[in-house]
């Protein structure tokens, strides 16, 4: 009797939140802000004496129309609001679009790889949540399939439902009653059987050795820049004015600052409250603090394992662990999809032992640097490199007059940042070829391992250049079914028939 009360509830057609209008349109309410507010800035004397009238002429059809537009978009957006639906139909998710133009968008359960939450700040104060679904397609790999905004509790059931549905589809048993099984929907921010959590020294010490020393340096030159700029603005006869002239570069300079800060500490506190489980065939993920996520990860949908370093990490020797698949880091604020946070080694195969064991053999395959050869193969591309820098700082010196040593000095610098690339490339490169992974290193200053199975590489492809062929060498790359961010991994330069083991492989389907 449950059950079908269920199904006749599911396949009732629903609406998305109305807070998703607000969603969709508070990027064109920012942009029309930055229209309008440097303009009242520069113009502050005119607004005390006249008020907004003083946007007329020109100013003021250009004005009216940015406003006219922005309500246009509103009144668009309502109106596809309200005339879209949704709704669980036997084995199919089934999005009604009822505008202009009619469509209807057919998603079959079995095709799902991923049903993940998310909350940004916004939602979590209205209560609401958006429930993302991404299919196994390239197609659509490079962005979320479906987002549907909810009243939490009712994404959380949702997503309980297409769950449950999932698995009956592979002749899988129902969730069980403890882990929020659809029959019974229950709050999963308030179970605590995670086996793997990250207090706040995990956080600390990951966000430390995820810093980008090039964002540190873009932070700290701008901070000075916007220093020197306003003490200039203050030492002027008119500090008032001139700040209001100079609005539009202060918000680019403010931009550019505050971007470089989140750059920086954003690894301090998005993975806040980070924890992990592994239960069945599924991997459970959940952290945030200005926006909280909910990952739930089929573990056959796992294309690779990557194991990174940043330069920071490289000298302290820590790891931190992402997956690849099709759904999991295909929007560009999810293109890091964390499984491990940064951990000496022996503590991340004991927690990659919990939620992932099906990769640990993969941790043990020692890479191969690359052969000595590779200089001779990267002898041809590097001269012509140098010989190109060489003649335009020959061209440059002759129009740079006494600064002509400034232009030799910038073409020296980019000839000796080429042999350091080459040389930081010949020390961190390499491939290993096991029996059951195939394992790649690449980086400079940082490292990044990549380890997939044979099986699922969708293609190989490998050649030599003429320079290579002389020394036996050769390089390649590997295709897999995810974003387009990670469908495409180099092989490195290696001796030996490592290709034909690889070709071997795949198709044995090891």
């Amino acid at each position: 009797m449950r059950n079908k009360e269920r199904m006749k509830e599911t396949k009732k057609r629903f609406r998305n939140h109305i807070s998703i209008i607000v969603e969709q349109t508070g990027g064109v309410l920012v942009a029309l802000a930055a229209i309008l507010i440097p303009q009242i800035l520069e113009n502050l004397d005119e607004v005390k004496e006249r008020g907004m009238a003083f946007l007329d002429g020109k100013a003021a059809l250009v004005n009216l129309g940015a406003v006219l537009l922005f309500g246009v978009i509103v009144m668009f957006q309502v109106f596809a609001w309200a005339k879209t639906y949704i709704s669980i139909e036997d084995q199919a998710v089934v999005i009604e679009k009822n505008t202009l133009n009619r469509k209807k968008n057919t998603i079959g359960i079995r095709n799902i790889s991923n049903i993940n939450l998310e909350q940004n700040l916004f939602e979590m104060l209205l209560g609401t949540c958006k429930v993302k679904l991404d299919t196994n397609s390239r197609s659509t790999a490079d962005s979320t399939d479906v987002n549907i905004v909810l009243k939490k509790r009712e994404a959380q059931e949702f997503q309980q439902e297409l769950t449950r549905r999932m698995q009956a589809a592979m002749g899988m048993a129902e969730i069980p009653h403890a882990e929020g099984g659809a029959s019974s929907p229950i709050d999963t921010s308030e179970i605590e059987d995670y086996d793997v959590r990250a207090d706040l020294a995990d956080i600390l010490r990951h966000g430390f050795f995820s810093v980008n020393l090039l964002s540190v340096a873009v932070l700290i030159l701008g901070v000075a820049g916007a220093v020197d700029t306003l003490a200039e603005l203050l030492g002027g006869p008119d500090m008032l004015k001139s700040l209001a002239g100079a609005a539009a570069g202060v918000i680019v300079a403010v931009s550019i600052i505050v971007s470089a800060l989140w750059d920086t500490i954003k690894d301090f506190v998005k993975y806040y409250h980070f924890r992990a489980k592994r239960r069945g065939d599924r991997i459970y993920i959940k952290y945030g603090f200005l926006k909280k996520v909910e990952y739930t990860v089929p573990v056959d949908k796992i294309q690779a394992l990557k194991i990174r370093q940043s330069l920071l990490a490289r000298l302290g020797r820590q790891y931190m662990a992402e997956i690849v698949n099709v759904g999991m880091g295909d929007d560009q604020d999810e293109q890091n999809s964390f499984l491990v946070l940064y951990l000496p080694e022996k503590k991340l195969q004991e927690q990659l032992a919990i939620l992932l064991p099906e990769f640990l053999p993969a941790l043990e395959l020692q890479t191969e640097r690359l052969p000595r050869a590779v200089w001779g193969a990267w002898t041809v591309p590097a001269g012509i490199s140098v010989l190109c820098v060489l003649a335009a700082a020959a061209a440059g010196a002759e129009y740079a007059g006494e600064r002509r040593l400034l232009v030799w000095a910038g073409a020296a610098g980019l000839i000796l940042a080429l042999l350091l690339g080459m040389l930081l490339k010949y020390r961190t490169d390499g491939c290993a070829a096991g029996r059951e992974f195939l394992k790649l290193c690449r980086g400079y200053f940082g490292r990044n391992y990549l380890a997939v199975r044979y099986r699922n590489i969708q293609y190989a492809e490998f050649h030599q250049s003429f320079a290579a062929r002389l020394w036996g060498i050769r390089k390649g790359s590997i295709h897999l079914l995810a974003s387009s961010a990670n469908t495409t991994h180099a092989v490195p330069y290696f001796r030996g028939n490592t290709d034909e083991t690889i070709r071997e492989r795949m198709i044995s389907r090891v």
